[in-house]
């Protein structure tokens, strides 16, 4: 970005800002940028209210604004609405397009406090967070829209999910390195196989509605202040709670002791226990599912990074995204192997 698309840029989030929260232009006292998103610019606004005290927002910002894009903002901020201020930050404006920007902003609420993974915490603070988890995995979908997808079943959602995930090996092409390549294909026919078999069972058949997901409970994405919030809502969906709940584990590397103590959270956070054996039965096929995702994810950031384009998207060098990839897909040799 050059000094002046910079300048720019911050020009249109302080104005943006100001509107937002119906402060005027000269309220606006700092505007700061946060370490890039994979799909946004982050702004820290800093504005005097009404009674001059310091108040601060986040403002973020869409790069791009395709169809896609849109639909993604657009479900985010549905989510938000309906678990702001208890589970997440709360949403104060969004915008599909505004003067300031032909994409997507939001402007939300600055939560100040640490960022601190679940690999690290007490076994007290993973079960808080499991229990805001469960609090999430309850909450009434009615309004929130049709941009939550239409699927309505368990099985119907794995097989979805899976599909969307396979249909991703696309980039599972040069200059990734055949061996990489073919390990990547190797595990997801595995997975194929394993749901055919087990799409009929007892866990997958369950006759459970979906639940709304957080869709990335990762490292960086619960803030402690002093308890948890889950922040960084882009992959929200409707969705099977085992996938939450997999994905969970895997990406924070959780020890079976941490796995007990989420366990023990979720199960005391739930209005309803009844279908709770069914989820834990589903976690053990989502594992290597989700870590397959995680893979490709890494693996598309890596190409397009390798290919050479600018692409704000994927500003660090292309080591750190192929150090992802490889870790991920060793951990999911171990999973897909056979005893």
């Amino acid at each position: 970005m050059t000094e002046s698309s910079s300048e720019d840029q911050l020009a249109a989030v302080r104005a943006y800002a100001s509107d937002a929260m119906g402060r005027p232009a000269e309220a606006v006292t700092a505007v700061t940028p946060f370490e890039d998103g994979n799909r946004h610019a982050v702004h820290r606004v800093s504005f005097r209210d009404a009674s001059d005290g310091i108040r601060d927002v986040v403002v973020r910002v869409s790069f791009g604004g395709d169809a896609s894009e849109l639909a993604h903002a657009e479900r985010e901020a549905a989510v938000l609405e309906n678990v702001g201020g208890v589970a997440a930050p709360e949403l104060y404006d969004f915008r599909r397009t505004s003067d300031w920007f032909d994409t997507p902003a939001m402007c939300m609420q600055f939560l100040p406090g640490r960022r601190e993974d679940l690999r690290t915490v007490g076994l007290t603070e993973i079960r808080r967070v499991a229990s805001l988890v469960a609090w999430v995995h309850e909450r009434p979908v009615d309004g929130l829209g049709e941009s939550m997808g239409t699927t309505t079943t368990i099985a119907a959602y794995a097989g979805d999910r899976l599909r969307a995930i396979l249909s991703t090996l696309v980039w599972a092409r040069d200059p990734l390195p055949e061996t990489l390549q073919d390990r990547l294909r190797s595990a997801a026919g595995s997975l194929a196989e394993s749901f055919a078999a087990c799409r009929d069972s007892g866990g997958f058949d369950s006759g459970e509605t979906l639940s709304l997901l957080h869709g990335d409970i990762a490292p960086g994405n619960v803030l402690w202040n002093p308890g948890p919030c889950l922040i960084d809502w882009e992959y929200t969906r409707l969705g099977d709670p085992a996938d939450e709940m997999a994905y969970t584990f895997d990406q924070n590397a959780l020890t079976p002791s941490r796995r007990r103590a989420f366990w023990d959270g979720y199960r005391h956070g739930m209005d309803s226990r009844s279908r709770l054996a069914s989820i834990i039965e589903r976690v053990n096929w989502w594992e290597p599912v989700t870590l397959l995702g995680s893979a490709l994810w890494w693996v598309e950031r890596w190409v397009r990074r390798t290919e050479g384009n600018a692409d704000p998207g994927v500003p660090r060098e292309p080591g750190y995204y192929l150090g992802h990839v490889i870790s991920r897909i060793d951990r999911l040799d171990t999973l897909v192997s056979p005893p």
